[in-house]
């Protein structure tokens, strides 16, 4: 599948790569921030499909907004899928998700 043409031709920014870089590992840590893990059951709100879907749903409106900038969608998109992510290899662990809480 070829990219988009306004990504295929320029280089990539070493400053554009760390702040999302950082973005990522926060974002893909927050789940735990928010609930610690401090005993098998801690998966409550913050690590359900619930929280998963409400981001994809979150996810499609920002894509589709056209009044925000590019750096903004990139900023809202690397830190949802880096939750997301932290979620969906949750999910295939042995506790998984919950539903709702």
């Amino acid at each position: 599948m070829p990219l988009d043409r306004t990504v295929q031709n320029k280089p990539m920014q070493s400053e554009k790569l760390a702040h999302s870089a950082v973005i990522g590992a926060l974002y893909g840590a927050m789940p735990d921030i928010l609930e610690p893990p401090t005993n098998r059951f801690h998966r409550k709100f913050f690590h359900s499909f619930t929280t998963l879907g409400a981001f994809i749903l979150i996810l499609r409106r920002v894509e589709q907004r056209q009044d925000y900038s590019a750096g903004f969608k990139a900023m809202i998109r690397s830190s949802l899928l880096a939750y997301m992510t932290h979620l969906l290899l949750d999910s295939r662990t042995p506790m998984g998700l919950p539903l709702i809480f």
